[in-house]
């Protein structure tokens, strides 16, 4: 008995090799957009054209039948390949369909996917941009791209997008930091990957700077203890503040008003010591005092006075 279930399961095992042998399995690669061409068997064309061929893809679409042809040696054509198109494909023959003969795994290239976890770190005029890569398309990612501009409000105009430099940021780097921003201000971030096949999806994200260091800490001071601030105090410093305006404004007034008297004092003083030095010196002359008129000589010239009251009179030759 244990003898022929032996038997059984090493005819089993030789049959199942035997199928699995039979099989061949490939991998494919296209660019997005080609045309793509499956052959079932590389000598079934040739030597079995009147045996019919039937294709198999895990988890078809709908929407891909209309690019499928199935041509008359057996091969299966895709014409204008889309990400939707890559999968698992399989055929078998009419008179054994319970074997599959090829299984062929297509790959569709195409231009890097969207990145992912993309996200702002904002300070107050500067911000840092970190993604992560989900996938290169097929093709090694030549570089990134990061773009920002100022977000407007509702019905203007959008400003144009402003590039990050370096403008071609490394396939290696995960970020990238932008600089000259307006602290307290909304700015709008996007970033993608680029492979040969061209850019990639776009990921915008939007993200706010932060106020001013200095401003906040000369809100902090000036707000400190704003919640037991007494208005009775704030009242007496004003009074304070204002009295001694008024007496600073007096003081000056009263400057002023001397100031102006001075020099009426001073001319008054004048008069007086000139007084004394007429009398003592009847010679003392004065440009104020008054010119005689002409003499029978027609001199004009006033007369002079000698200490020894002596009058000298002036000639005229």
């Amino acid at each position: 008995m244990i003898g022929h279930k032996i038997s059984l399961l090493i005819l089993f095992l030789t049959v199942w090799q035997e199928s699995v042998s039979t099989v061949q399995f490939f991998n494919v690669a296209v660019d997005i957009g080609q045309n793509l061409t499956l052959l079932c068997d590389a000598d079934w064309g040739r030597s079995r054209e009147s045996v019919g061929v039937m294709w198999v893809r895990e988890g078809r679409e709908d929407g891909q039948i209309k690019r499928l042809k199935v041509e008359p040696n057996g091969a299966l054509e895709l014409v204008n390949v889309s990400s939707e198109d890559a999968g698992n494909y399989s055929c078998t023959f009419d008179n054994d369909a319970e074997a599959a003969k090829t299984q062929i795994n297509v790959e569709v290239r195409t231009p890097p996917p969207a990145l992912h976890n993309v996200w702002v770190k904002p300070s107050t005029i500067l911000a840092n941009i970190l993604w992560e890569v989900a996938g290169t398309g097929g093709y090694p990612i030549i570089d990134f791209t990061a773009e920002y501009r100022l977000k407007t409000g509702p019905g203007e105009e959008p400003e144009d997008w402003m590039p990050i430099v370096p403008t071609h940021i490394p396939p290696n780097s995960r970020q990238i930091d932008v600089y000259h921003l307006l602290p307290n201000t909304t700015y709008s971030f996007r970033v993608w990957a680029t492979n040969q096949l061209g850019r990639g999806e776009i990921v915008e994200v939007e993200n706010h700077t932060q106020h001013s260091i200095e401003e906040l800490e000369l809100a902090r001071h000036f707000l400190a203890g704003v919640e037991t601030f007494d208005t009775r105090v704030w009242v007496a410093a004003v009074g304070i503040v204002m009295g001694t305006l008024m007496i600073l404004g007096l003081g000056t007034c009263y400057l002023l008003y001397r100031e102006c008297k001075a020099p009426s004092q001073l001319e008054e003083q004048e008069v007086i010591e000139l007084v004394p030095n007429i009398i003592l010196n009847p010679g003392f002359f004065d440009e104020r005092t008054e010119h005689m008129s002409d003499d029978e000589n027609c001199n004009h010239q006033t007369t002079t006075y000698l200490n020894n009251n002596c009058v000298v009179q002036p000639r005229r030759l």
